[in-house]
């Protein structure tokens, strides 16, 4: 079974967008292992912004997301955001969850060499 431990060492490679550092780093604490839970099937995780406007928020998820996804892909992944931590909570949460609009960033991040 996978544990909050593999996952949280699992997203230490990827990097807050606007700052050189892991989103794992205590200093900033986007992740936490608190915010990560596992079973049998499924791995979900919360995530924090640096500030609750972070334009970066909703590409954080979806850097999570494409992370959980290539590490563990027998798992289905969750990723959203710690509740009232973002002032564009839904269309963060959307972005990443919604399946056609988190292919799309993927892809136009792929066309821009950032992926």
């Amino acid at each position: 079974m996978v544990t909050k431990d593999d996952v949280f060492e699992a997203l230490k490679s990827v990097q807050d967008p606007e700052h050189p550092i892991s989103i794992t780093d205590p200093r900033i604490g986007i992740v936490k292992k608190d915010y990560v839970n596992t079973n049998d099937e499924s791995i979900s995780v919360q995530f924090k912004p640096t500030v609750p406007y972070c334009p970066m928020g909703g590409l954080i998820g979806v850097l999570i997301r494409r992370r959980l996804e290539e590490v563990f892909h027998h798992k289905k992944i969750e990723v959203s955001l710690v509740p009232g931590t973002h002032s564009q909570e839904d269309a963060v949460n959307q972005m990443v969850s919604d399946d056609t609009r988190y292919n799309q960033i993927l892809n136009k991040m792929k066309e821009q060499g950032m992926a």
